[in-house]
């Protein structure tokens, strides 16, 4: 190979690097964000008592309705898709974003919220199976010692080795299998349609099909709109939207955009650490040794999928 061939391969690999690089710290920022889910999640709960399906509603419904206004205003052109990919889209929402807000507060109901952590992180394994099969990307001795370290990290952080909490049962073990498939879905998916729009385009998309599918379900709720929780109980509803919600899946999308499908979905994993932080600053709960430990298996993965 010439100078000039050398020259332009060196080019090319940083070219790749920083490419990776941007979407490696643009999903681990979208996991410190999605990590105060969970906390406002439970204030909804315990303190304005709402139905977790009404809470799963109109965090999508507000979601699609801010990137409505704000693409009108800002970027017109991003509702432009191809009648081809309506299909995809409609899967795309109903799939990743509808089905997967159902099973997995199933999953929680039934599983206890530990348990449901530990099996929704499996989802990596997942997306990196099916991405080396569909999505031609390489399961390197790296990423497949990430993934072990992360699904053993996470089970440690989410408390899985105190048997007490553990109620499996029929509906719960397919509910947690359903979330983990469900956000393995959105993982694959978002990494073929990123490749062809704007990332703020799918995640429109995705959301309004959500939506949709998810509007028949919310009316089953006793409390579609409940006035009772007042102006602050709404204010809280519209910040787990416009916050966690769509600031956590924004950075996810716009990660696929960067990163290989199965890279992403161990990054993502770093919520449960993120989550246990907070909760030890807001609510004063305290991590335990194997739960520190499982937090330092996850972080030690994280960092073998530094790019190099």
């Amino acid at each position: 190979m010439n100078e000039r061939g050398k020259t332009s391969e060196v080019f090319k690999t940083s070219e790749v690097s920083t490419h990776q690089l941007r979407g490696y710290i643009i999903v681990l920022a979208g996991t410190v964000i999605w990590a105060l889910t969970g906390i406002v999640i439970k204030i909804l709960l315990t303190t304005y008592a709402l139905e977790p399906l009404t809470i799963a509603f109109w965090r999508v419904f507000i979601v699609t309705a801010f990137l409505f206004l704000a693409l009108l205003v800002f970027n017109p052109r991003a509702f432009r898709i191809a009648p081809r990919d309506i299909l995809i889209f409609l899967v795309y929402g109903l799939i990743g974003v509808a089905i997967h807000q159902l099973v997995w507060i199933s999953s929680v109901q039934s599983n206890g919220a530990a348990v449901a952590t530990v099996i929704i992180y499996t989802a990596p394994a997942i997306v990196a199976i099916l991405a080396t099969r569909f999505l031609r990307e390489q399961m390197t001795r790296e990423k497949l010692t990430a993934l072990i370290l992360t699904i053993a990290g996470c089970a440690l952080v989410a408390r899985a080795y105190n048997f007490a909490q553990i109620q499996l049962n029929a509906l719960g073990i397919a509910a947690g299998i359903g979330s983990a498939f469900t956000f393995a879905t959105y993982s694959l998916i978002g990494r073929v349609v990123t490749r062809r729009y704007s990332a703020w385009t799918s995640l429109f998309y995705a959301f309004l099909a959500g939506a949709i599918f998810l509007m028949p379900v919310a009316f089953i709720v006793r409390e579609f709109a409940p006035a009772r929780i007042g102006v602050e109980g709404w204010l809280t509803l519209v910040f787990l939207a416009l916050v966690p919600t769509l600031g956590g899946f924004a950075s996810y999308t716009i990660g696929l955009s960067h990163l290989p499908a199965s890279v992403a979905s161990i990054l993502a994993a770093f919520e449960p650490v993120t989550t246990a932080i907070l909760a030890y600053f807001i609510f004063g709960e305290i991590l335990e040794p194997l739960q520190l430990l499982g937090a330092g298996l996850i972080l030690f993965g994280v960092v073998l999928l530094r790019p190099k």
